[in-house]
């Protein structure tokens, strides 16, 4: 049995892989901001209410990755968010990350499309490390 997708154990296994991803580490060298990810409620799929988690990204180290709060939200310089089926999309390697938001897939909630832009590799490998996660989807997704 896997851990809840965008949950908080999920979120610090998430952090413990980008830290042993050496090529995140070396395709996120400039990057230092933290950024939120959001999975929006969607009662159709058993996801009650938004899940979201933080990471606090710094020069290629995730120093910190847990349970995004509300706070956290209103804070962080980036924040992503997407319905369920569309995160599913990404961590099953279906849909890239940065064409996703710029195509609106994923959308950019906050934040400065130009600047990722720059880190298409950095998150690539961050989608990466968060594919090995023994992941429990809501109900309606599996």
């Amino acid at each position: 049995m896997g851990v809840p997708v965008f949950g908080p154990e999920w979120a610090k296994q998430w952090g413990e892989r980008l830290n042993q991803n050496v090529q995140y580490r070396q395709s996120a060298q400039t990057w230092e901001w933290p950024l939120v990810l959001v999975m929006e409620r969607d009662p159709s799929v058993g996801l009650e209410e938004d899940r979201a988690v933080y990471l606090d990204l710094w020069h290629g180290e995730c120093r910190e990755a847990r349970a995004a709060t509300p706070e956290d939200q209103e804070k962080a310089p980036y924040v992503i968010s997407a319905d369920p089926y569309t995160w599913k999309q990404v961590l099953d390697g279906e849909l890239e990350a940065i064409s996703s938001i710029m195509r609106g897939r994923l959308k950019l909630v906050k934040g400065n499309m130009s600047t990722l832009s720059g880190y298409v590799m950095a998150a690539k490998y961050l989608v990466e490390s968060a594919l090995g996660i023994d992941t429990e989807l809501p109900e309606g997704l599996r």
